[in-house]
């Protein structure tokens, strides 16, 4: 049975919710910002570079971007997203194996990794990524929310960027996560020597808060709503260009909108969504690097 639409869904017309935060690739906005993050990231994969690293603070988009890059490799090749980083390495093993597709979907299911010890499993991936490199193929891992890490998947994950197969890139690395702290400790030495590209997300400039939302709106088949320019003012201040508190005060934007039965979005909307969302307890907050805390 079809669920109904939430009212200010049915309202616009839209085909589903254009601000939702559920990563998805199909709304990924190239600011200037991840264009030049997305672009080196492309380059140090296609130089086959073993370990990569894009930061940025809690909300500016690293999940849809590596899930947009995701999309592109498995186009091309074999990829893996771990999106839960608070993995074991055997975990982070398995889920590697299965992903690649190293083991065949018959053996998972009979439980071969199941009872698989660490040494098994790195055994395993070594002959996967030995046949890889016997065809001349190669494969991408990439790690979000990597600052969660716990050290022992963190020195798993060193272990793998420094396999013997390695030596032709065989296996490439992509790590997502907070920046370091200001002043403070940063990437562990073993990882921090190995990176040849390192790109960083920033907020959405003015100019591009008001295309973002009209990017949005477009993609997900709204009638005619538009964000009146001073109401893309009082957004983009109040959220900073951050885009998941763009989404928050758009989404219930368009609420009080389909309430008040107008398809022009005014910044009293804005204020009054902000309102309810008691916007000042929303800003985003650093977090831990590979176990290191912030400031």
């Amino acid at each position: 049975m079809t669920q109904p639409k939430p009212p200010y869904e049915s309202f616009f017309g839209f085909v589903e919710r254009p601000f939702s935060l559920t990563p998805d690739p199909k709304y990924y906005f190239r600011s200037r910002s991840h264009s030049r993050a997305f672009d080196a990231i492309a380059a140090g994969l296609g130089r086959r570079e073993s370990l990569l690293l894009v930061t940025g603070d809690l909300g500016l988009g690293k999940t849809t971007l590596c899930r947009t890059i995701l999309a592109m490799l498995e186009r091309k090749g074999r990829a893996a997203l771990v999106g839960n980083s608070m993995l074991s390495p055997e975990d982070l093993l398995r889920l590697l194996l299965q992903d690649l597709g190293a083991i065949a979907k018959d053996e998972v299911r009979h439980g071969r990794l199941v009872g698989a010890t660490r040494v098994e499993l790195q055994q395993m991936l070594d002959e996967f990524l030995l046949r890889l490199r016997s065809s001349k193929d190669g494969a991408v891992l990439i790690i979000d929310e990597a600052h969660s890490l716990p050290p022992a998947t963190v020195d798993q994950v060193v272990q793998l960027a420094s396999l013997e197969s390695n030596r032709e890139k065989v296996l490439q690395v992509l790590l997502s996560g907070q920046p370091p702290a200001v002043g403070g400790p940063a990437l562990p030495a073993a990882i921090d020597s190995r990176l040849a590209t390192r790109a960083k997300l920033l907020p959405l400039e003015r100019d591009e808060c008001e295309r973002y939302l009209h990017h949005r709106l477009t993609i997900a088949g709204g009638a005619g709503v538009t964000f009146a320019p001073r109401a893309a003012d009082v957004i983009y201040g109040l959220s900073g260009g951050v885009a998941r508190l763009v989404n928050l005060l758009a989404e219930r934007a368009l609420q009080e909108g389909a309430a008040q039965g107008v398809r022009r979005i005014e910044p009293g909307m804005i204020d009054a969504a902000a309102s309810a969302l008691q916007m000042l307890r929303l800003r985003p907050k650093r977090f831990r690097w590979f176990g290191t805390n912030t400031r």
